[in-house]
């Protein structure tokens, strides 16, 4: 009893042992009942086979009886055979029923079937004899007689030069030509008034009288003999129909009523049965009636006792943990202090709670800690860009002044650390960003022989000065394509694998291959490789190329720099746009590294990127024309933006230290156009932009953001306040100068 109490198992298994027992006594009761019941039914089988058996025999001599009348118009070999193949299984079935246990009178009806089916058998060989008989008269003795003569006349016609001889023969040949028709007929079709066609023209083909024809003898010969064959044929023909309709189709007459006869006493028998059946069937019925109720009574006591120790437990457990998943963990758990397998449950779900607990504590903290890492990293963005602004953009404006060559390198020198300090930057805020799954790819048309011929106008500078050779090829060149894609970031990715091409590559040539291949009228394949020949990668470092920080070899650190980031980068990138970066390598051979992306077609014929390029192209741009207010709160950088505006030749600049200050500059004067930073002390640049665009004489105004913030969701707050572009710090001439052609 203890293991009882310890173990739902055990409950269910003595709860079904007695069901068990309950079935044993019944089957013990009803197994005398069932086996009477079994009789009657092998009984019924057996008859029900037997009645199917005489039907099938009666309906085989039925058909056999039509095949023999379709026999008697072709006269075919394969329908005599298939009369006989019946006829044999026929005679195997009543072979069959005169083996079964059947009644005297039964056995008396299957001993004349199977007399008439002997006579049947008897009258199909005569049949076939009388059909044989018959086809050679009408087919062969009247035929030949028939051409016989057919063949004598038109020799006498040749041998004749008498216009009435020849009319003569000529009539005589189509006497002879409707007797045979009017014969074959009259034989075959049972046509009766072609019989008497054929008398009357025997009758005056053996009359006539040709004076000038000399075979006029061998004419009425062969009518004589036609007149003879042909009562021999109506003979043959009159027993062969007298066969086949007559004795035959009364014999199967004969055998179908006694079919009938014979169905009908088995179906006595049948019913006799099934009386039997029934009275047995009622017992039975009684008897499983009281078993029944026994069983439903204790099956609703098990119910009851389920539902009370079983089911009631598992619902109130159920409703705890459904209020678990729904985030309400103050929820009452039951069953604690049972003994058995729920109350186990009951046990891990309270420690589920207290573990749920912890688990949302942890959550909140690691939500706190990736929200403070968020605010870090942008602080730490715009803190180092605005300085890195002041730095680049001066060192810019100070190569504008007379330097000595001391100078002039020393200042090449900032430059450039300046810029690698960007870059190493930029490479970790992107990487934060895809790992915490900031990144958003756009779907725009992109051209690719643009992009690419761009990238190679980028890095063409960077390959001659090595003395290295960059070669681009596209396949298709002449076509235009343009596909849905991120631009940005594909180029991104191409110019992290072009850029360590020419970093690693001393001597020999770098190249871009490029293949796009159309899957269907509205998706393509796009296959990018970048090969070189410069130190390549040993075998084992290939494994951890991709990881964040990691170059192969540490001493390349050391002399070429870099973070190390700018594969990972890419490959994260591609693996965004369902691609796979994938390498190829070996040490001093050089390195090629490829990808596969498939790209939807593009219905415009030109990108965005192409019409700015077309658009940038121009030689000369004038600016002095344009009024341009800039917000900036940081000293330096306003002196640096200042001075990239003059050298563009804008004609007046206003600035202006916080949003407030520029609100009130709008109030009072109309700017052409207006480049905002987004954090400003007072009102930052977000909140400005807002108020601006309420103005009624600013409402077409472009505004543009200037800022160190380089994260998606600050574009995307810069374009929902009404902000048209967005230039990210540090800024440079050129940038300046693309978007005042573009918004000016």
């Amino acid at each position: 009893m203890h293991f009882i109490a310890r173990s739902i198992v055990a409950k269910i298994i003595l709860a079904f042992s007695l069901v068990v027992i309950t079935l044993v006594v019944s089957y013990i009761v009803m197994a005398q009942r069932l086996n009477t019941i079994d009789d009657a039914m092998s009984n019924v089988a057996d008859i029900s086979t037997y009645s199917t058996v005489v039907i099938r025999i009666n309906k085989d001599v039925i058909e056999m009886q039509r095949d023999i009348s379709v026999y008697s118009l072709s006269g075919s070999d394969a329908v005599f055979d298939k009369i006989t193949d019946n006829f044999k299984d026929i005679q195997l079935r009543l072979d069959a029923l005169d083996q079964e246990n059947v009644s005297a009178k039964e056995y008396d009806y299957i001993n004349k079937m199977v007399g008439l089916l002997d006579r049947i058998g008897s009258n199909l060989n005569m049949l076939s004899v009388l059909y044989k008989s018959r086809e050679e008269m009408i087919d062969g003795e009247l035929e030949s007689i028939y051409q016989a003569a057919i063949q004598e006349l038109s020799t006498l016609e040749k041998d004749s030069d008498i216009p009435e001889t020849k009319l003569a023969i000529l009539e005589e040949n189509n006497d002879w030509h409707t007797l045979h028709r009017s014969a074959w007929q009259f034989l075959t079709k049972k046509d009766y008034s072609k019989r008497r066609a054929v008398n009357a023209i025997l009758n005056r083909l053996a009359g006539k009288n040709i004076n000038e024809i000399k075979s006029n003898i061998k004419l009425h010969q062969l009518a004589k003999e036609y007149q003879t064959s042909f009562a021999k044929s109506i003979q043959i023909n009159r027993n062969y129909l007298n066969l086949m309709n007559v004795v035959m189709a009364g014999d199967a007459n004969e055998f179908g009523t006694l079919a009938n006869a014979l169905r009908e006493l088995s179906l006595e028998r049948l019913n006799s049965i099934k009386k039997v059946g029934v009275e047995s069937i009622a017992t039975t019925a009684i008897i499983l009636n009281l078993l029944s109720l026994a069983i439903v009574i204790y099956l609703l006591m098990l119910v009851w006792f389920f539902h009370v120790h079983l089911t009631k437990a598992i619902v109130q457990l159920t409703h705890s943990f459904r209020r678990f998943l729904s985030n309400d963990l103050t929820a009452t758990i039951n069953q604690t202090d049972r003994r058995d397998e729920l109350g186990v449950l009951a046990e891990a779900a309270s420690r589920f709670r207290d573990m749920s607990i912890d688990l949302e504590k942890q959550k909140k903290a690691a939500e706190h800690t990736s929200k403070v890492k968020s605010e870090f990293l942008a602080n730490m963005s715009h803190e180092i860009r605005t300085p890195m602004n002041g730095i680049l953009g001066m060192a810019s404006q100070l190569y504008e002044t007379k330097l000595s060559t001391d100078q002039k390198e020393m200042l090449d020198i900032i430059k450039s650390s300046g810029e690698s300090l960007l870059v190493i930057i930029n490479d970790i805020l992107d990487l934060s960003k895809i790992e915490a799954d900031k990144v958003e790819l756009e779907n725009s048309p992109v051209n690719l022989n643009t992009m690419m011929k761009s990238l190679e106008l980028l890095f063409r500078g960077q390959a001659v000065s090595k003395g290295i050779k960059l070669q681009l090829n596209i396949i298709p060149e002449a076509e235009n394509i343009v596909f849905l894609g991120d631009e940005t970031r594909l180029k991104q990715v191409l110019m992290n694998l072009i850029g360590n091409a020419i970093k690693f590559t001393s001597d020999g040539a770098i190249c871009i291959n490029v293949k796009a291949t159309k899957q269907s009228d509205k998706t393509l394949r796009l296959d990018f490789s970048v090969s070189d020949t410069g130190i390549g990668i040993e075998s084992q470092a290939l494994d951890k190329l991709f990881e964040a920080f990691t170059q192969a070899d540490t001493s390349v650190t050391r002399k070429f720099g870099g973070t190390g980031l700018g594969l990972t980068i890419s490959s994260k990138l591609l693996y965004l746009m369902d691609s796979e970066l994938n390498v190829e390598s070996k040490l001093g051979k050089g390195a090629n590294f490829y990808f596969s992306m498939q790209a939807e077609i593009a219905e415009i014929e030109a990108s965005i990127d192409e019409e700015k390029m077309l658009t940038l192209d121009d030689e000369t741009h004038d600016f002095s024309h344009l009024n341009i207010l800039v917000a900036e709160d940081n000293k330096t950088n306003q002196i640096v933006i200042k001075g990239l505006l003059n050298k563009l030749n804008v004609g007046s600049i206003v600035l202006v230290e916080d949003g407030e200050q520029a609100i009130e500059q709008c109030n009072a004067h109309l700017f052409d156009l207006i480049f905002m930073d987004i954090q400003m002390p007072i009102k930052d640049g977000l909140q400005a932009t807002l108020e601006i665009k309420k103005m009624e004489s600013y409402l077409s105004v472009p505004i543009i953001a200037l800022t160190a913030n380089a994260f998606e969701e600050d574009k995307k707050h810069c374009k929902e306040v009404g902000m048209c572009d967005f230039i990210a710090k540090p800024v440079n001439v050129t940038q300046l100068e693309e978007a005042l052609i573009r918004w000016r």
